[in-house]
């Protein structure tokens, strides 16, 4: 067949019936990602039909041939007129702030939370974790499997998703441009900026934090004068007394309230979030870290396999998480943080599972149940 003929029969069977052309417009967009899977789920949210009719009638008349990784492609040598072909009945993307706007008007807490990890998460996931594989588990544990696959099938029939599957990579991406998506960003960013201002939680919380800094300070203060006293210094002659807490904002990257404090030679990042993903507790990079939350997560159990794979390593990180007035977990030890877990109603400390037995094994080590700052 030549270039030309294959041009035609492709022209003619797209302008002769819509299911063809709608496929052949994910075509465009999936750009290699063409598994029947990933078309299937596609072409089924946006239409509500099934793929394989229009897919028989392609491979029939010689458009389209299966690959080595079980992908639909245009045959061999044909790249460059099926690519220009198609691009005609490429979808164009929906109206994302839109979306945004009626799950905010709608108090759509699953739509805003797939939302805030679609912006987060990039398509390639992370430690071992394919993106899809982090989006799905932690909307179904947070929320339902149903209500994920509601999210998930809104966010594609109105065109801003795309799902995508090649061999490991599985993703669910955003389909819109990054120019595009940064007045969403600021949207997002603006509304977590009004529930900060709101917030009684954190009103509370920042205000145990500036007490306990402020008596800190004075300790600190009064011991050191107490030293340059007996050394027959001044107490001006002692470097300044530390003691700081900046205050909660809203981190422009993973949305949370996040502030930071230290006294003396302790420090601490202070996170407060309704929900805490596998993805936020992975990519998380400051430490020693205490995350306030209203639920401890599912997934803290299994968490040896939530880090199997990640780097650095869980025994590297220094992580609590606290349930004000009922829990908190740790795999640190540190004064600054104790205290703060004293004022938030929690007397009882618990090791936060470590993923280390299976090293410990290995070499015969023993491990300190919680290291220092």
């Amino acid at each position: 067949m030549f270039p030309d003929e294959y041009k035609d029969t492709l022209l003619r069977l797209a302008e002769t019936d819509e299911d063809i052309r709608t496929l052949l417009g994910l075509f465009a967009v999936l750009k290699g990602y063409t598994t029947e899977e990933s078309i299937a789920k596609n072409y089924t949210a946006l239409t509500e039909k099934d793929c394989r009719d229009p897919l028989r009638v392609l491979k029939r008349w010689e458009i389209l041939k299966v690959g080595a990784n079980d992908e639909y492609l245009c045959l061999s040598g044909y790249e460059d007129v099926f690519n220009e072909t198609i691009a005609a009945y490429a979808p164009q993307p929906g109206d994302l702030q839109h979306f945004l706007e009626r799950a905010l008007a709608e108090g759509d807490l699953a739509a805003l939370k797939m939302l805030e990890m679609l912006l987060k998460i990039g398509k390639l996931g992370i430690c071992g974790f394919s993106q899809y594989e982090l989006l799905r588990r932690d909307l179904s544990n947070i929320f339902t499997s149903s209500t994920f696959r509601r999210v998930e099938e809104q966010l594609i029939k109105e065109r801003l998703s795309l799902y995508g599957k090649r061999r490991d990579t599985e993703f669910l991406e955003l389909f819109l441009s990054e120019e595009d998506l940064e007045p969403v960003k600021q949207r997002f960013y603006a509304w977590k900026q009004e529930q900060l201002a709101a917030s009684p939680q954190v009103k509370q919380l920042e205000k145990m934090i500036k007490e306990q800094v402020t008596e800190a300070r004075r300790e600190i203060h009064d011991h050191r004068a107490n030293l340059a006293t007996q050394a027959g210094m001044s107490a001006e002659e002692f470097e300044d007394t530390v003691g700081y807490f900046s205050g909660f904002d809203v981190d422009d990257t993973s949305f949370f309230f996040t502030s930071y404090m230290n006294v003396g030679k302790d420090k601490l990042y202070v996170t407060v979030t309704d929900q805490l993903s596998r993805f936020d507790i992975l990519d998380w990079k400051d430490y020693p870290v205490l995350f306030v939350l209203e639920e401890t997560p599912k997934y803290l159990d299994d968490i040896q396999n939530v880090f199997a794979n990640a780097y650095p390593k869980l025994k590297d990180r220094k992580i609590a998480l606290v349930v004000p007035g009922r829990v908190a977990y740790a795999n640190y030890e540190q004064k600054l943080f104790s205290k703060l877990v004293e004022r938030l109603g929690v007397e009882e400390l618990n090791e936060l599972p470590r993923a280390l037995k299976r090293d410990e094994r290995a070499t015969g080590s023993q491990v300190k149940k919680f290291p220092e700052s």
